[in-house]
Parts: structure tokens; sequence; C-alpha cells
């Protein structure tokens, strides 16, 4: 108990000192092809843009600044918006009025933090295992913990901008059409504000942990400066790169989310082992040693993953059941986007 309090210390003082585009209201998206599992090229359903945020004062139904911050860049937003600050995130939610996709995007944003928290430390704890500076079983107990802390404390985050946009979606077989609002928040963090919530998130884990599996107190410091860091500098992807993590939290969520939850544990796990072996044909180097092998067992596939240098796979590794209407709401952005 010593040895966590003396840690927390150690992190709120490393924290201190690291912290000193269409004419008419309906805007139609182009038709995708897809394969399913057997491998038949079949078509995706189509989405109209019906209204959106701005629609009579000239706003595009998809902005520019909007496809960016999709993508994890937000120069435009800022731009658009005249908003800066240390940290950005986007959030997104849907429901069948703006009002309630309003409540889902602002649910759904303590997920996707919480996501972006566990997998600053997974794939940290991953790569100091694999260089042999943690040993396996302090790798995998903080594993198994993140996976755990799916809220996190997001007090003083500012929700600077919104933007909605209501669509019908027409399903490829049945030609069923169903009305849906998406709406879209950008949060601003300020730094000393990220700083405070990444340090309850580690305090979590940490007094989660068995006392002899706790790390040592320059390996937690080390932990924070990069989640603070990961946080600063989001990794921008292009759209098949977006696309590819979409199609991938899909398949996890279709594997969790009619289970019951005793189930959905191991529903994820053997998930995450396809996605593992698939990392082979989607073009992703895995960015290891000798030691690649020996975590390719099905047992380290959330490790393989994190080796692997591809964001596309280490964010749909984080998914759970919670988040479906999240990637809903992502999925729907993705299908606007020209």
């Amino acid at each position: 108990m010593k040895k966590q309090v003396f840690l927390v210390a150690g992190i709120l003082t490393g924290l201190a000192v690291f912290t000193s585009c269409v004419s008419t209201p309906a805007s139609e998206t182009k038709q995708a092809l897809q394969a399913n599992e057997s491998g038949t090229i079949v078509a995706a359903n189509k989405t109209y843009i019906r209204d959106w945020k701005g629609r009579t004062l000239g706003t595009k139904a998809v902005p520019d600044w909007f496809s960016s911050a999709i993508l994890g860049n937000f120069d435009q937003a800022k731009l658009h918006f005249k908003i800066d600050g240390d940290v950005f995130k986007l959030s997104a939610g849907q429901g069948a009025d703006e009002r309630s996709a309003q409540m889902r995007a602002s649910m759904n944003y303590a997920r996707v933090v919480a996501r972006e928290l566990q997998q600053s430390i997974d794939v940290f704890a991953a790569e100091k295992a694999r260089t042999g500076s943690m040993d396996a079983k302090t790798k995998q107990a903080i594993e198994e913990v993140t996976q755990n802390q799916s809220h996190v404390e997001i007090t003083g985050h500012e929700k600077k901008a919104e933007f909605w946009q209501m669509v019908d979606e027409e399903d490829a077989l049945t030609g069923k059409m169903t009305r849906k609002y998406v709406l879209y928040q950008i949060y601003v963090i300020p730094a000393k504000t990220w700083a405070r919530t990444t340090g309850l998130y580690v305090r979590k884990v940490l007094g989660e942990l068995p006392e002899d599996l706790t790390p040592e107190e320059k390996d937690v410091r080390d932990m924070v400066k990069q989640m603070m860091s990961d946080a600063r500098h989001p990794v921008e992807m292009s759209q098949q790169e977006k696309k590819q993590e979409l199609e991938y939290s899909r398949k996890m969520m279709d594997a969790q989310v009619k289970l019951a939850p005793q189930q959905q544990k191991a529903a994820a796990k053997q998930e995450l082992v396809k996605i593992a072996q698939n990392a082979k044909t989607d073009r992703t180097k895995i960015v290891a040693d000798a030691k690649t092998k020996q975590v390719e067992a099905k047992a380290d596939a959330l490790t393989t993953i994190n080796l692997s240098g591809n964001h596309a796979l280490r964010n749909a590794a984080t998914i759970t059941a919670e988040d479906e209407n999240w990637l809903d709401a992502m999925e729907v952005a993705m299908s606007v986007m020209p």
C-alpha cells in the first residue's frame, strides 16, 4: 500500500512538471461495396443527408473541417470555430431526434476518453514488456484492469462546437428507409485539466493492481508522460485507415453486443485473435524483434496488436458493447464523407 501511495505522489509531481456542398436539402452519399464473411461482394446501405445544422445559412452538408476532424486533424475545426487549446477530442452519437442524438454524444464522450487512455497504457506496457523492462505478469494485469476501467473523470472538458445531420439510410436489401439524427461534438481540454483526467485514471488502474505487480515509480512517470503526449499529438488517419478501424470495430461489436456480460470477454478475446492474425494480411508491419513469435499466441493477441504500430487495429481492440451507439454514428460519418 505504501508503494502505491508513493507512486501516486510521483504521478502528481510528474504531471505538475509536464503541464509547467449541395443546392437541395437532400445530399446523397456514394454507394460503397463491401465483402461479407464468405467473400461475396454486396452493396452497402445508401445514406441521404436530408438536413443539417446551418443549411439555411449556406453551410455545406459535409464541411471540410468535419471530414478532417473525423480523421483526427482538428486544424480546420480550430479555424472554423475560432477555438484553441491543448487537447482536442471528438464525440458522436445518434438518435431519433436532435436532442436524443446530443444526449448520446455527450454520454459517449466519456467512453471515447476512456478508450484512448486505455490504449495509451496498454501500448506502453506492451512495449515495456517487449524490451524486458516490465515483466509479462505486470503487463497482463495492467491490460485486464484497463479493460474494466470504462469511465473517466471529465470535469473541465469544454464542449466547444456541435454539428448535426438528419439522414435517411436505405437498406440495400429491403429498400426500407430509416431516419436518424447524428450529432458530432468537439471538446477542448486545457493541459492541466487533461493532466488531472490522466492522473485520476492511472490512480484507478494502480489501485486495482496487486501490490507485487505495481510498476516502479519511473515506469509510472514515463507512462503518464506518454499518455499526455498521445493526447496532444493525435494520429491523423487516411479515409482507408479509418474505414478499416470501423470495420474491425464492427466485428468486435458483433462478437459482444448480443451476448450476456459474462460471455462478452471471451467473445472479445476470440475476435482479437482474428484481428491479430489479419494484421499480417493488411499490410501491417509488426514492429518488434524476435520475441514477436512468442506474443502471437492466442493469450497474447492484444500484445501483438499493440506492438503492430497499426492504429486501426489498436483502436478497434478497445471496443466494447458500450460503444455501439458511438460506432453507429461514426459509420454514418464515414458514409457521408466525399
